[in-house]
């Protein structure tokens, strides 16, 4: 469950993700000191802020900045259900500038995609932060993982297939990403197996709306 707060000692308004232990399987709680830890150590533009974590018996509370919205939600409110490549691109070029101090850091975030891209106002071009790490893992440049984390949507052919994975999963990721903003749809037929269609680059390029982004947009 995600709410707002007020930090005491600031007065700014706080977002504040709470975790019931009672209720919430192991899994999530791991996934939530995980969060925690990973962000405890990061301090970058580009990433969400974390003020602190606290619990109790019962509940888990990690507090961090509010922020206006998330990617998604933009995407969904424009008047064409997607993005013009402009705001694509400012958008874009800031999340690779917060993957690249993560990858320097030897972090992949492991689950990116619109909804954990939060923007900081509502301005047309606003800053963005990466959020929600319960997934990510440190990994060498040349180290691999093999476990599956993320979003089904958003994997890379080499999380699929199991055959290990690196930190290039990210870039993965943001090349969807790119596609989700610019069609405000997905690259791949929903109504088939889309493990399937990624594994074997079997990506949907319809001429609506394709035909009217440019060739420095497409993906």
């Amino acid at each position: 469950m995600l709410t707002v707060g007020t930090h005491r000692q600031s007065g700014r308004a706080v977002a504040i993700k709470v975790i019931d232990k009672t209720r919430f399987p192991t899994k999530q709680e791991r996934q939530l000191r995980n969060e925690q830890a990973i962000l405890q150590n990061l301090s970058h533009l580009g990433v969400v802020l974390l003020e602190g974590m606290f619990e109790t018996m019962e509940h888990i509370f990690v507090v961090m900045e509010k922020l206006h919205g998330d990617m998604l939600e933009m995407i969904l409110s424009n008047e064409k259900g997607r993005l013009p490549e402009r705001t694509t691109r400012f958008l874009t070029t800031q999340v690779l500038e917060a993957l690249r101090y993560l990858h320097l850091k030897h972090i992949a975030h492991c689950d990116l995609k619109p909804e954990n891209v939060l923007l900081a106002s509502p301005d047309p071009f606003p800053q963005v932060k990466l959020c929600d790490f319960g997934f990510a893992r440190i990994i060498g440049e040349k180290s691999f993982r093999r476990s599956v984390v993320g979003t089904p949507a958003y994997l890379a052919p080499e999380v699929i297939s199991s055959h290990g994975y690196n930190r290039s999963l990210d870039m993965w990721a943001v090349g969807v990403i790119l596609y989700v903003s610019l069609s405000g749809t997905f690259p791949f037929n929903e109504d088939e197996d889309i493990s399937q269609q990624i594994t074997n680059a079997a990506f949907m390029y319809p001429r609506v709306p394709w035909v009217t982004i440019s060739l420095e947009g497409d993906p």
